[in-house]
């Protein structure tokens, strides 16, 4: 038996074609997709631990899943693998060796969410899905006060 290792994947993906990134029975997600190219590439279906949960339609820009495998394939060849096997909403950024008790859900250490405002008369097909279209005038000094209900640390 080979020794395992285990990797850290960085990926991104355009949600809008998936029922968020966790495995559902009824319902195709994130993880599947990954763990289907995973499974193409290595010869056997790998278990993969997300850094989250997302919800149906969330895109993430940097989202980090663990996997440990008994491959020996170098992680530029991976991603190079994977990026070939995936759809094109969804990609492989980076992959890394990291220590056998590293798990992308319990050892990380934030969070950042955005939400996009496009504020113009006309829509943008670049923000379809990316950004909520509020064609009105925003009220900026009352944006910035509610704001700070969000700032801060939250669990």
């Amino acid at each position: 038996m080979q020794d395992q290792r285990n990797l850290l994947l960085t990926i991104r993906y355009q949600g809008t074609n998936y029922h968020g990134f966790q495995v559902q029975k009824n319902a195709l997600t994130v993880s599947q997709v990954l763990q289907d190219a995973l499974e193409a590439v290595l010869g056997r279906r790998e278990d993969i631990k997300g850094c989250s949960r997302t919800d149906s339609g969330v895109h993430a820009n940097m989202f980090c899943v663990s996997v440990r495998t008994q491959s020996r394939i170098p992680c530029q060849s991976l991603v190079r693998a994977l990026n070939v096997k995936l759809p094109h909403d969804i990609a492989v950024t980076g992959c890394r060796q990291v220590p056998l008790d590293f798990h992308a859900r319990y050892d990380c250490k934030g969070k950042v969410y955005k939400y996009l405002i496009w504020n113009a008369q006309t829509r943008n097909p670049f923000y379809e899905n990316r950004a909520y279209h509020y064609p009105w005038p925003l009220d900026v000094p009352m944006l910035n006060e509610q704001i700070k209900a969000f700032l801060g640390t939250h669990d």
